[in-house]
């Protein structure tokens, strides 16, 4: 997080010397469950400690000026304007912000102007939602009364501004975890019915790394795509044979009656990376570390080898790592193709794992890659 003190200074220069809010609003990482949100599956993200921060000034009228510090970019308008979307191939951070603020209008909130200064520590790009943070930032930050007390509702208000009107298809699981985020706990949720429970994630001796490969994420979205309708066409044949009413809950002896070997491997990844959920919120309830540690490694393999949304960085961030003394597993998290891994990796082993691992990985690719140490915390709010 950002230190607030930073952005009110800089505030202070870029609008004058007012008395200001300060929110702030977390990235997320799934710990385990990755592609089965859309098969029916489990997933166990959680809000972590790098993310969005914002100071904020209210205004009585209804111009609104956001300064992006990241960008060195300000954008200016009213809130009575009417806002245009269009499908494009890319996006530009203020289409989210409009974006949610229709959602708001939409559902009869009534808007008025503010200055606002927003930073960031989430690497863009990277897979840990920072669309979804800013999302969810701009409706608390808008609708404060209402969604301090109505968590979900944010969430869902959030999807809806990204899928309706900047036009990407995701999932809840990014805005569910951000707006209902709560420190040293995952979030065990069922994505289809949004039943949900805390988890406690007390990683005891061992600290959850991010590691972001920095290898663009380019083929993350038509892969995503690609991997659906495989998982759709499996769950089409599999469903004559098995009482399943969902892709992962289908029995694994069933995946017999799967000739295509691609629908099989994509198949069987969804069903045992839901079981592997399972195991790991037994694991962290039992505190049995090292187990869950395994679990992610395993989750790893089979995104790798049979659901195929790995790739060579990633790959060698997870070798290196997990051949690393004092690190217990480690994973790919995301999309893929690009984006990050998470480690868990003794606490006083920290520095040794990250110099040796940036060293292999750079060797190997050419590339340079980042750590984080990731604390897991709460979900949106204000500071």
């Amino acid at each position: 997080m950002i230190q607030t003190s930073k952005l009110k200074q800089e505030f202070i220069h870029r609008y004058g010397e007012l008395e200001v809010e300060a929110y702030f609003s977390p990235g997320r990482v799934n710990l385990i469950g990755e592609h089965i949100d859309y098969n029916g599956g489990f997933v166990l993200p959680a809000a972590i400690s790098l993310g969005i921060s914002a100071v904020v000034k209210r205004r009585e009228d209804g111009i609104v000026r956001i300064y992006a510090r990241e960008f060195s970019e300000e954008i200016s308008f009213s809130v009575n304007d009417f806002f245009l979307f269009q499908q494009k191939s890319t996006t530009h951070w203020s289409d989210y912000v409009k974006a949610t603020l229709q959602v708001l209008k939409d559902n009869g909130v009534q808007l008025h102007g503010a200055d606002i200064l927003i930073g960031s520590d989430l690497p863009l790009g990277s897979g840990l939602s920072s669309s979804a943070a800013l999302e969810c930032l701009i409706a608390f930050i808008f609708n404060e009364d209402f969604y301090s007390q109505n968590r979900t509702p944010l969430a869902l208000d959030a999807q809806t501004a990204e899928r309706k009107y900047v036009g990407v298809n995701c999932g809840i699981m990014d805005q569910f975890a951000i707006a209902n985020g709560k420190k040293d706990h995952a979030i065990l949720l069922n994505c289809a019915t949004l039943d949900y429970e805390y988890i406690p994630a007390d990683f005891k001796d061992y600290q959850l790394l991010i590691i972001n490969s920095n290898k663009s994420r380019s083929l993350a979205e038509s892969k995503y795509n690609e991997r659906r309708s495989e998982c759709d066409a499996a769950f089409e044949i599999l469903s004559k044979f098995d009482i399943a009413e969902d892709l992962c809950h289908v029995h694994e002896i069933s995946l017999g009656y799967l000739e295509d070997d691609t629908l099989y491997q994509r198949a069987k990844h969804s069903i045992l990376e839901n079981k592997r959920v399972i195991y790991a919120v037994e694991a962290l309830k039992n505190g049995s570390i090292e187990a869950f540690g395994q679990l992610l490694t395993e989750s790893h393999i089979s995104l790798d080898a049979d659901y195929e949304v790995s790739g060579h960085e990633l790959n060698m961030i997870v070798h290196y790592s997990t051949h690393f003394d004092g690190c217990i597993g480690a994973r790919m998290t995301g999309a893929g193709f690009g984006g990050c891994c998470i480690a868990l990796v003794e606490k006083d082993k920290t520095e040794r794992f990250i110099t040796y691992v940036s060293k292999k990985y750079s060797e190997k690719t050419s590339l340079k890659a980042d750590f984080y140490v990731a604390e897991i915390e709460d979900g949106v709010r204000k500071l």
